[in-house]
């Protein structure tokens, strides 16, 4: 399963550099974090709406094209936006920061070259773990907490929401 996973990654991300040469424009990319082998559960399915529809409102007015995508790693939409990527970066952290379920969406900004626009780059922090708020990738990469709590405290926040 993982290896079709990896696939799907490598197909979304030659989709999006299909795209930039298409539109000559940066491309945003939403999709969720869950984690886990099954992408595709009923509350995944729940959070992705969640983050399209607050992606489609944010960058509607930019919006050249948009497509869904789905597969073992889960849905994503891509969006070929007609703005400087640095600013759809800003869009796409606040998102993150501030919509009540803003933690467990993933959204990426590409630049003409390909490149995604980390963080950092707006000055902004690392994204913080779900669990204890120390920065998520030590977390990951240590595996400090078991995937059976990640995915209870996901589906517990997806079912508030």
């Amino acid at each position: 399963m993982m290896e079709k996973i990896l696939v799907d990654r490598e197909k979304r991300y030659n989709t999006i550099l299909e795209l930039i040469e298409k539109y000559d424009l940066p491309v945003v990319c939403g999709k969720i974090n869950y984690p886990g082998k099954n992408k595709n559960t009923k509350e995944g399915q729940k959070l992705f709406l969640g983050l399209m529809q607050s992606l489609k409102i944010k960058f509607h007015s930019y919006a050249e094209f948009s497509q869904v995508l789905g597969g073992y790693d889960g849905s994503s939409i891509l969006i070929v936006v007609k703005m400087d990527p640095l600013e759809a970066k800003y869009i796409g952290v606040d998102i993150e920061e501030n919509h009540c379920l803003g933690r467990l969406f993933d959204i990426d900004v590409y630049s003409r070259d390909g490149s995604s626009i980390g963080r950092e780059k707006i000055n902004k922090d690392a994204r913080r773990c779900i669990l204890c708020n120390d920065d998520a990738r030590v977390c990951i990469k240590t595996n400090r907490h078991s995937l059976e709590e990640i995915i209870e405290r996901i589906n517990r926040l997806i079912a508030k929401y």
